[in-house]
């Protein structure tokens, strides 16, 4: 978990979980790890609507097509991690850095990480490409959201029943994906307002994170709550698992009855 706390032209990090019991250095480099996930969770949902379009549109694409597409929308999220780990400052200075803006602020058990400038190339290019790229990119899934339907409408009429089915499935899992990205604006929001020192407590330090880390949550979520194949996947494997761990139990049990 990461509060994010916007110092002046810095960005400071307090790292809460397992990793603060290792170093400031091992929290920073999970942190724009777990960061780079975010980003290319985004990028991922975009491709998978464009995916439903083209399918519907022409026909399925060959399987190194989809791949190459995945791959070279990779670059981004990959140009990201290799060169934002390298901007670390000390923990002293990160601490410091706070304690100037809020020393009100009890940093002594805290793991704190930081970047010096949001100014800095590498920094700049991750700020627009969470919360810039994000907003063309949740617009686009809308308006392949709506023609999706719109195709998907057109079609319906000639359908059989289990086919209208699948559709309206499909139909409700999209209206719930394309309502995903608003997290990810959400959590733009909530950094800009402390950068704009509009808003700068602990409310949006720690929401913004939060929000991200729902994306790629729900993502794969709503496949399993609206599309019924996946969703029976899901129970059945969940019931073999309950009734072997009962079964697991029962037997123990007799073996300890039988024991005494």
């Amino acid at each position: 978990m990461q509060r994010l706390i916007v110092c002046g032209e810095g960005i400071c990090y307090i790292s809460i979980g397992p990793c603060s019991l290792h170093s400031a250095r091992f929290c920073f480099i999970v942190f724009v790890i777990t960061l780079h996930f975010y980003t290319h969770s985004i990028w991922l949902l975009l491709i998978s609507f464009s995916y439903r379009y083209y399918v519907i549109v022409k026909s399925e694409p060959a399987m190194w097509k989809t791949q190459l597409v995945i791959c070279l929308l990779y670059i981004p999220s990959v140009f990201q991690i290799t060169n934002v780990y390298t901007q670390n400052v000390p923990e002293d200075v990160a601490k410091s850095m706070i304690l100037e803006y809020f020393p009100s602020y009890d940093l002594s058990e805290l793991t704190v990480t930081a970047v010096s400038s949001v100014w800095d190339f590498t920094v700049l290019y991750v700020t627009v490409h969470i919360v810039g790229v994000s907003i063309p990119i949740a617009i686009t899934i809308v308006i392949l959201r709506n023609r999706i339907i719109a195709k998907l409408n057109d079609t319906g009429r000639a359908t059989s029943e289990r086919s209208k089915k699948l559709q309206l499935q499909l139909l409700r899992a999209l209206t719930f994906q394309a309502c995903i990205p608003v997290f990810y604006l959400w959590g733009g929001v909530c950094f800009m307002s402390q950068q704009l020192n509009l808003i700068n407590n602990a409310l949006p330090q720690y929401v913004m994170f939060c929000c991200f880390i729902l994306v790629p949550i729900l993502n794969p979520m709503s496949s399993f709550i609206f599309i019924t194949p996946y969703r029976n996947f899901f129970v059945s494997s969940l019931k073999r698992k309950v009734t072997s761990s009962s079964s697991k139990k029962i037997s123990t049990i007799q073996s300890s009855d039988n024991a005494t």
